[in-house]
């Protein structure tokens, strides 16, 4: 796991400041892999799939996590602060940071959402330099460490996320698919992103491709009505 170097309790001369990361990525559909260390009873341990997650602005989110072979194991679509998730065949609702917890082992919002798959990510609060050209910057409790540019680490509460580039190999030959991360607006620099609960793993998150050119229809991120098909049964 890697180490936590954000120390929230330095001695800081924090500063008022705002700014926006990736504002051409407002609106966008992520791709990728990740791993999960799931807190629920019948499904307790670790989990392994792929994940495609959608947002038209910070507050609405759709995420499709699958596993081996393309099966289908939940949906969450998010508006604000409640969710609606699809699995076993039933839609559940309760408020989405009580779900986070369940799937993710800690509080995971939007602003952290956007950050990890590299969307639009406002700020304003007050940051402050720590060498190294590097600041930390902290807003509603949660604290950021941007170094170049970007952020690189994240702190809130008992969660951190750290940020690593993820090695890329050449596909081999005779593979079918076209390579996405080759489309215009494709993440040039892959990451990964490992976040730690009270010192256990809690998620991994790595990134393949975004693409901010999607079309994404309002009902994309509403629950559909029990005697209504889900608009992804017919794609």
């Amino acid at each position: 796991m890697p180490q936590k170097t954000v120390d929230e309790k330095g001695n800081y001369s924090w500063k008022p400041e705002k700014f926006e990361l990736n504002p051409e990525n407002a609106a966008f559909s992520a791709e990728g892999a990740v791993t999960m260390w799931i807190d629920v009873e019948q499904f307790k341990g670790k989990f392994t799939g792929d994940y495609q997650i959608l947002s038209s602005d910070p507050e609405k989110w759709r995420m499709i996590i699958t596993g081996p072979f393309n099966v289908s194991v939940a949906t969450v679509i998010i508006n604000g602060e409640t969710a609606n998730i699809f699995h076993e065949g039933v839609w559940d609702s309760g408020p989405w940071n009580e779900i986070s917890k369940q799937l993710f082992n800690a509080s995971v919002d939007g602003d952290l959402f956007s950050v990890m798959l590299g969307g639009r990510f406002r700020f304003e609060g007050e940051c402050a330099e720590i060498g190294n050209g590097g600041k930390l910057c902290r807003k509603n409790g949660i604290y950021y460490k941007i170094s170049q540019g970007k952020v690189a680490e994240i702190a809130s509460g008992d969660l951190y996320i750290v940020s690593e580039k993820k090695k890329l190999f050449p596909a081999g030959k005779g593979r079918g698919r076209k390579n996405k991360t080759g489309t215009v607006n494709a993440v040039k620099k892959a990451r990964r992103w490992i976040g730690v609960s009270r010192g256990k793993p809690a998620f991994i998150f790595e990134n393949k491709y975004l693409d901010a050119s999607a079309e994404l229809p309002e009902s994309l991120f509403e629950a559909p009505k029990s005697d209504e098909p889900d608009i992804f049964d017919e794609l």
